[in-house]
Formats: C-alpha cells, sequence, structure tokens
C-alpha cells in the first residue's frame, strides 16, 4: 500500500486531553518492528496538538525507541512537564499491550527577539533533484514504499566510507508539513553505518535527537529535502550518527543524532 498519506498516517484520534489512539497501519514495517519515524513523528503531533499557541514550533526532539510496536492500535498518553511564557515541554509514551514502546519528549518554543544568528554548517553540493533518478526499493523494509529516495551517494552494503547523500519525500503528497512530518521524514533514509557494510547485518536505532532549525515557508512544496547523514563512532556494536534536512533552496532544517545498534 502506497496510497496512504502521512497526513492520515501520523495523526492520532483524540480520546481525552490526555490520550490519543493511533491506528498503524500494515505496510510500516521495519524488521520486526513499525517503522521509527512513524511512531515518533505520531507522538509529536499528538504533543502538537496540546501546544495551544501556533507561534510555539517544535525546537527539540528526544526519543527513545524501546520496544517494537507491530501494525493495530496504539495509545498515545502525553503529560505537559512545564508551560513557560515562551516554551511548553511535553514527553509523550506510545503503548501497545499495556508496554511503553516509545518515549518522547518534545520542547516547543515561540521565537526569541534576539538579534543573533550564525551557521557554521554548509549545505551539500548535488545536483539538481529532477537530474537524480528514483531508485529501486525492492532490496529494502516494507515502510520504504511509501518513500521516493534519489540517491547521490553510496547505497547500503557497498563497503563506502562516504556520507549518505541523497534527495527523499513521500511517494503519496502531504498537505500538512509540520514537525511531526519532519520528525518522520529526518529518519527515513537508511542508516549510514550500513553503507559502510559489504554484507547484510540486522542494525536497528535506539535514540533519535533532533533539531528544528527553520520553518517551511518558501518551499517548493513538491520538491523533496536533501538528506547528509554519516555514520563517526562505531564501537561495541553501537553506531554514532548523525543526519540533516536541507531544503531544495540551501536552508537548513533540521539536525539529529541517532545511537544504532549493530544486532549480530
Amino acid at each position: 500500500m502506497t496510497d496512504l498519506s502521512l497526513d492520515q498516517v501520523l495523526t492520532a484520534r483524540r480520546v481525552d486531553e490526555t490520550t490519543d489512539v493511533l491506528t498503524v497501519p500494515p505496510g510500516f514495517g521495519q524488521g520486526k518492528a513499525t517503522f521509527g519515524g512513524l511512531v515518533v513523528g505520531a507522538c509529536v503531533r499528538s504533543m502538537q496538538a496540546r501546544v495551544g499557541d501556533e507561534k510555539r514550533r517544535l525546537r527539540s526532539v528526544s526519543a527513545q525507541l524501546i520496544g517494537a510496536p507491530a501494525p493495530g492500535e496504539v495509545t498515545i498518553r502525553i503529560r505537559l512537564l512545564r508551560a513557560s511564557g515562551t516554551v511548553s515541554t511535553f514527553t509523550a509514551d506510545l503503548e501497545q499491550n499495556g508496554l511503553v514502546m516509545t518515549h518522547v519528549v518534545g520542547v516547543f518554543a515561540a521565537d526569541r527577539p534576539v538579534d543573533l544568528g550564525w551557521q557554521t554548517l554548509t549545505a551539500p553540493v548535488a545536483p539538481p533533484w529532477r537530474e537524480v533518478e528514483a531508485l529501486d526499493m525492492s532490496f529494502a523494509p516494507e515502510f520504504t514504499k511509501h518513500f521516493e529516495f534519489r540517491s547521490i551517494g553510496p547505497v547500503p552494503y557497498s563497503g563506502s566510507k562516504d556520507e549518505s547523500l541523497g534527495y527523499v519525500r513521500p511517494v503519496v503528497p502531504c498537505q500538512v508539513r509540520d514537525g511531526a512530518w519532519l520528525t518522520c521524514l529526518v529518519d527515513v533514509w537508511w542508516l549510514a553505518c550500513i553503507t559502510r557494510l559489504e554484507d547484510l547485518r540486522p542494525a536497528a536505532t535506539l535514540t533519535l535527537n533532533a533539531e528544528f532549525h527553520a520553518p517551511f515557508e518558501g518551499l517548493d512544496a513538491e520538491a523533496p529535502l536533501l538528506h547528509r547523514g554519516a555514520s563517526h563512532v562505531l564501537r561495541h556494536g553501537y553506531s554514532q550518527e548523525t543526519r540533516e534536512l536541507w531544503g531544495v533552496d540551501g536552508r537548513l532544517l533540521v539536525t539529529a543524532t541517532e545511537l544504532v545498534t549493530i544486532i549480530k
């Protein structure tokens, strides 16, 4: 099934002020688990729906992917930790069969009236996205069928030490491109560590931490986002990875880090 929009998939049904129910559809599997970007993104959208102030945009997400939720109903329990004059901090626990599968902390904050700003990261050099052919992802986990990958860098299990680089977007266009949508998209691209490998190794994300830097206003709604990823350290079966998402106009949207385990 590739006809589902993330508008539907990331949006849970509200039960009460602290509880949502999400139906995880089939077709979003990643090994034994549901695709992590889906469950974390859904938690973010449930928190975001309770902020109550559109000026408080998503600034930070910290997620622990504890279990492996299966397709079907999951419960999202939201708690407001603190709301100050400009910042609201929430937690969300995604539960299935009485167990917490995903724990997320979300920070939503308004712009500050500060006349400072800099950016030391440089946008990747990449050809225009229409000049890069979309990949056949039949070799990949089933959730990837819902996304389009236009790879510029190495592919999985190629033994390459180069950074991951390429364009990514949902197959079905989305009407809502918010912090939850970005949280999902930053986790879509394959793990940077597996491009360094030459044989198949199962791997999984344990934690995802992301910061959000720029709004979407003015971005081409049709254009994909440019992903750059790298695995900097691998020790004792754990890889520390960085991820970035850039707009096609060169704006930095998200920076993220993941702790990945090589299972065997």
